[in-house]
């Protein structure tokens, strides 16, 4: 008998999704004006990688005020406030971003995760796609296509999508862990058993002390 294993390590993706430090489209400001708009900027940053979601919120914040064009803004603060689960403002930004630019993939990746946890599985599917029809090497796309694949139970079609994401990025440990995950549901366990060691693997090269730990409970389980 197959036992279960839930998804509790692996999910879609919350990492920043390869931001520049760049400040986009601008509209006319003084020169104090744009290097407080950088400043504001490289703070809001800074306090996204730190976990200060908060902060960032409010450094974007500032960041719209002298500067109402900047999509990149708009979504990076729908990412901050995604991650204090404001969903619904966060909706709002990234739509925002995206009536700014409609080619930034990371807004709908972003809005796409939104959509996921809120159970708009089509809606989230068709912004992932939509991701990967702009940037054709959107590798989060594909990675979080595999992922709603597998929680569907479509796991050959998981499997492909991880496929795809680990072309782009052969060091996306996570893509290796579901992809395992998706191998172990269909019997292969064997397939299973190296993905997950293969994820293993880099989650501790990269540093990620918890998600190696996690990983290496899911594969004691699977080779039982």
């Amino acid at each position: 008998m197959k036992m279960l294993i839930s998804l509790t390590l692996l999910g879609i993706t919350t990492v920043l999704p390869g931001v520049s430090t760049n400040v986009y489209a601008q509209a006319p400001v003084s020169r104090t004006e744009q290097g407080n708009l950088r400043q504001y900027y490289n703070q809001g940053l800074q306090k996204l990688a730190q976990g200060n979601f908060d902060g960032a919120v409010a450094d974007f914040d500032r960041v719209v005020q002298l500067n109402p064009i900047n999509a990149e803004a708009y979504c990076l603060r729908g990412l901050a406030k995604a991650q204090l689960r404001d969903f619904q403002a966060a909706l709002v930004d990234y739509n925002q971003s995206l009536k700014l630019n409609p080619r930034h993939a990371d807004a709908y990746n972003g809005r796409g995760m939104i959509n996921a946890e809120l159970g708009q599985v089509n809606t989230a599917k068709k912004d992932f796609e939509q991701s990967i029809k702009v940037d054709p090497k959107y590798v989060d796309g594909y990675y979080n296509l595999g992922l709603l694949s597998y929680r569907e139970g479509n796991h050959n079609q998981a499997i492909s999508q991880f496929n795809l994401a680990l072309n782009i990025n052969p060091k996306l440990a996570d893509a290796y862990g579901n992809r395992g995950l998706a191998q172990y549901a269909l019997g292969n366990k064997s397939s299973a058993v190296a993905d997950l060691q293969k994820a293993a693997g880099l989650f501790q090269q990269q540093g990620n002390v918890q998600a190696h730990q996690q990983t290496q409970v899911l594969l004691q389980r699977v080779q039982q």
